[in-house]
């Protein structure tokens, strides 16, 4: 393998093509028991359909907008955007009360509407 050194950083770097006899977890320093453990340590996530009844609450009944579901929640510790809340809204629709001229095929494929927002500590 042909090693020559990244321009931005100065680092060595693999050139295409090239075998190496280490992993990416040897590379890092960590054994792949020491991967488990930090993967075990890990929050569990918290994806923004499990908030849907909120999102559906402030978008029908309190006519909040998108954007401002996203402030709201922002402002409660859910790092999320209005796109993701859009999004999330839409997989939330059942199919019967769905425009039946509309596209919907993106909104029914798995995990649409799971977001993962950051939540702050």
């Amino acid at each position: 393998m042909k090693i020559k050194s990244s321009k931005a950083t100065g680092r060595p770097v693999a050139k295409a093509g090239g075998t190496s006899g280490t992993t990416a977890a040897q590379a890092s320093g960590l054994t792949p028991e020491a991967f488990l453990e930090e993967a075990v340590k890990e929050r569990k996530r918290v994806l923004l359909m499990d908030h849907i009844k909120t999102i559906r609450t402030l978008r029908i009944e309190k006519k909040f907008t998108f954007r401002a579901i996203a402030d709201w929640l922002c402002q409660r510790g859910i790092e999320v955007d209005h796109s993701a809340v859009y999004r999330a809204y839409l997989a939330s629709i059942p199919e019967e009360d769905r425009n039946p001229f509309q596209d919907w095929s993106d909104v029914d494929e798995p995990g649409y509407g799971d977001i993962n927002p950051k939540v702050k500590k």
